[in-house]
């Protein structure tokens, strides 16, 4: 073999083991640099992610529900005089309280009572004619016409006298129920016609509390229903009354989408509720009563299908790890609806996020 060869044959298995050394560092380098990517990937993906929970209890069988209210007067009536003149009497204030009957403003009577005394003057001419024409009717002196239209001009001048006493009592205002005085609308002594609105009252004589009801839960509630409803007042915090349904609209807003309630209760001696104010009011049917036999209430978000159309829960278990738990359910009601069966006395659920959970996985809790 020449040497030449030789040589670079020598050459060359010098080199080998340099080339298998840092091929060998190259791929122990990205082994690691794999190692450490999934390690972070690892931590990421068991990092606690957080979600609501609830625990199950039977505080939640209770399908009372919360409707904001407002007081509203059983009826508003802008009192009017029917003949007109110039006030004089405006002895009411805004927000006095008036009993049926009590004087709410007077008119100058002076020229009805002139009305009534020429009526009644006029109304004793006629009287007497009839009579003198009576008498000599019966004597055949006069014609039976002459007598008729002389009990007709009578009959007239007795309903003058009635028209002229009915416009002079018309010249007083009268309260027309037991009512609080809103607004006075006229000043005194201004000169007013017939019809014109004087002042604005409100019949309190019991508190009406008015509720806008979604036609969801409208459709499915009727009267016979309601156990109990009890309102609390903004003006009296911490304080329940009871309520009873009174009546309800049939006609749905065409905004909200729902039908009002009006709901009613008695004055209270010594608490000052009046038109206007808001209330908080709530409402439990026999439905509930049921649903509390059967299982509990749970926010309609926390329920989930699978791919089969399966309901279930995120039930929290040991390390706040969810695991899937299948559930029967009955009719939605509003945003609960009532688990029948499947969850326990006691457990947790996840409320919001559950349609990106997997099982297993572990949470951070938000109660």
């Amino acid at each position: 073999m020449p040497i030449l060869e030789v040589k670079m044959n020598k050459a060359l298995h010098r080199r080998k083991p340099l080339l298998g050394a840092s091929s060998l560092l190259i791929a122990a380098g990205l082994l690691l640099a794999g190692c450490q990517q999934d390690v972070e990937e690892t931590v990421k993906e068991e990092a606690p992610r957080p979600a609501k929970v609830m625990q199950a209890s039977q505080n939640l069988n209770s399908a009372t529900r919360s409707f904001a209210g407002r007081v509203e007067a059983v009826q508003t009536v802008d009192l009017a005089f029917r003949v007109g003149g110039q006030l004089v009497q405006l002895p009411v204030r805004e927000s006095q309280m008036v009993k049926k009957g009590d004087l709410i403003a007077a008119l100058d009577p002076t020229d009805y009572e002139s009305a009534l005394r020429e009526a009644k003057v006029n109304f004793e001419q006629k009287k007497l004619d009839l009579k003198r024409l009576e008498t000599l009717k019966d004597k055949d002196v006069v014609s039976q016409g002459s007598f008729d239209n002389a009990k007709t001009a009578y009959d007239l001048a007795a309903v003058a006298v009635d028209n002229a006493e009915r416009n002079l009592r018309y010249t007083k205002l009268l309260a027309p129920y037991d009512a609080v005085i809103t607004r006075r609308l006229l000043d005194n002594f201004t000169i007013i016609q017939g019809g014109t609105s004087v002042v604005r009252v409100q019949d309190v004589s019991e508190i009406q509390v008015d509720i806008n009801v979604p036609e969801t839960l409208f459709a499915r509630v009727n009267e016979g229903d309601i156990q109990k409803i009890h309102a609390e007042f903004a003006a009296l915090p911490g304080k329940e009354f009871p309520v009873t349904y009174r009546e309800h609209s049939t006609e749905v807003d065409p905004v909200t989408q729902t039908y009002r309630v009006t709901l009613t209760m008695p004055q209270v001696d010594g608490i000052d509720i009046y038109p206007g104010m808001t209330a908080s009011v709530k409402v439990e049917t026999s439905s509930s009563a049921e649903v509390a036999e059967k299982g509990f209430l749970v926010p309609t978000v926390a329920v989930v299908s699978d791919a089969d159309k399966k309901l279930y829960l995120w039930v929290v278990g040991e390390g706040n790890k969810v695991e899937r738990r299948y559930v029967e359910v009955g009719p939605i009601m509003g945003p609960f609806i009532p688990v029948l069966s499947g969850l326990n006395q006691g457990e947790t659920f996840v409320t919001a996020g559950a349609a990106s959970l997997q099982s297993g996985q572990t949470i951070q809790p938000i109660k």
